[in-house]
């Protein structure tokens, strides 16, 4: 397996989609916080409505755009990043079905389960070097911008860690739905295709079905997107819906790790 993973390395390390995306991952990192921050105050500016003013006093020192708040406020916008998970996808697992690769791999032996976890393991840990750089690079704009701002509340990176390591839990979840879908498509337009219809399908049907009935809108609980969304918010939310959350993001990375095995291990490969 070890051997799968270092040559997998070496041919994304020799190619460009990797550098691609770490251009664009980069460039939205920048566009995000350069949003955030008003060149004015040094703080997000939003709308407030009238009576809210004294709720708002409370955020401000949290709205502050700098080196110390960047982590925190990057990671309510980190529904975003499950849209870069794609092209690592693609360039890990399915490239060996696209480039007919997947042939020699069985060919010398190597089991289906092996190059399935290979897949898998490689995949995992590019999403969580993209994840920091993401996390990273916005943390370092955020300082040049508005400097570092102090010292950091009492428990403020514990806090910052509880959150990001709740995210990862859903972006693997991600990386395994993905890696699922290039081992039982095994073409990489199916594998856009059907990656996109899971992060929109359900939010999309969930949305009209709330929409027309408002008593329903615990469905959105379920939702994946809202789940990363909510995970920004971990220190203040209720025990059950941490773990609701963290089930929910659980089931579907084992689910779809085991299906996904079981499937291609009974697959005919041509």
């Amino acid at each position: 397996m070890l051997n799968i993973i270092r040559a997998d390395i070496y041919r994304i390390l020799r190619g460009k989609a990797l550098y691609i995306t770490l251009i664009v991952l980069l460039a939205v990192s920048i566009l995000n916080v350069m949003s955030m921050y008003s060149f004015e105050t040094g703080a997000i500016t939003f709308y407030m409505p009238a009576g809210l003013e004294d709720e708002v006093a409370l955020l401000a020192p949290q709205l502050i755009v700098n080196g110390v708040n960047m982590p925190r406020l990057i990671a309510i916008q980190m529904e975003n990043f499950v849209f870069f998970l794609l092209p690592v996808i693609v360039i890990v697992a399915g490239a060996i079905f696209s480039h007919g690769t997947v042939k020699n791999d069985l060919a010398w032996g190597v089991s289906r389960v092996k190059l399935y976890f290979s897949k898998l393991i490689l995949a995992s840990i590019i999403c969580v070097l993209l994840m920091l750089f993401f996390v990273a690079s916005a943390t370092v704009g955020a300082i040049i911008l508005g400097g570092i701002g102090g010292s950091a509340p009492p428990g403020h990176w514990m806090e910052i860690l509880q959150i990001y390591s709740a995210q990862l839990l859903f972006m693997l979840s991600y990386i395994s739905i993905g890696v699922f879908l290039a081992f039982v498509t095994r073409r990489v337009a199916a594998i856009n295709g059907a990656y996109m219809a899971y992060i929109f399908v359900p939010l999309f049907i969930i949305t009209i079905i709330v929409g027309i009935n408002g008593n329903l809108s615990w469905l959105l609980d379920f939702e994946k997107l809202t789940n990363v969304m909510l995970m920004a918010e971990l220190p203040n939310l209720e025990t059950h819906e941490i773990v609701r959350a963290l089930g929910i993001g659980s089931v579907i990375l084992a689910s779809s790790t085991i299906g996904g095995i079981a499937l291609f291990r009974r697959a005919e490969i041509k």
